[in-house]
């Protein structure tokens, strides 16, 4: 896989636009930082999914899947590519890539990675998820979907995310959680995802200034 360092993106053409600046800081800003990681006790599992940025016509797009309803959990809803760890994967990152391989037919290759967020635990499914930011080379309709698992792909300009967001206080045993929401066309991106977006997008913001 890409290593980290600033010279990956410059060999994307990115690095004298203002696109190219925004995501050498968001790099720099998720090296800086330790996510926080959650212990995953059984019987929960650790899982990884990919944020994959594309470039499309000088600006960023995030990659989303619409799941299959023939999926085991999570039926039906927008996701990031990823799964649950294997005990041949030698990191969260490899889990994050090679899932999204298996899923879309995203090419290790074609990714660089760009750091790592805060786990976040879904607690219909039991897993705690690592959720790993790379910027993919090449459009993002040269994809390959694993039918069983992925019924189509799609892409959101960042900016048209941030204009979209709603939150939700909802009450479970006894504690308040705050659900985010990002509402595009008829897609409602939520739940796991949601936090994970929301996570994301306030790192991106933070890098934009």
């Amino acid at each position: 896989m890409r290593t980290q360092h600033a010279g990956v993106l410059r060999g994307l053409d990115l690095i004298e636009t203002t696109v190219g600046r925004t995501l050498e800081r968001l790099q720099a800003g998720l090296a800086e930082r330790l996510p926080h990681r959650l212990e995953a006790a059984p019987p929960l599992l650790r899982a990884a999914v990919l944020i994959p940025l594309f470039v499309v016509a000088a600006r960023v797009e995030v990659l989303f899947t619409r799941r299959t309803d023939t999926v085991l959990t999570h039926k039906g809803q927008i996701s990031f590519p990823g799964g649950q760890r294997e005990a041949t994967d030698a990191s969260m990152v490899e889990t994050a890539l090679r899932e999204s391989y298996e899923e879309i037919g995203l090419e290790v290759a074609r990714v660089t990675v760009l750091g790592e967020l805060d786990d976040v635990f879904t607690s219909v499914s039991g897993f705690i998820v690592t959720p790993v930011v790379g910027m993919v080379e090449g459009p993002p309709a040269d994809l390959t979907l694993a039918p069983a698992e992925v019924k189509s792909v799609f892409t959101v300009p960042i900016d048209r995310l941030q204009a979209v967001h709603t939150t939700q206080v909802r009450q479970f045993d006894g504690h308040a959680y705050r659900i985010h929401y990002y509402t595009v066309a008829d897609d409602v991106i939520w739940g796991a995802t949601g936090l994970i977006l929301h996570q994301f997008l306030a790192s991106w913001e933070r890098a934009a200034v």
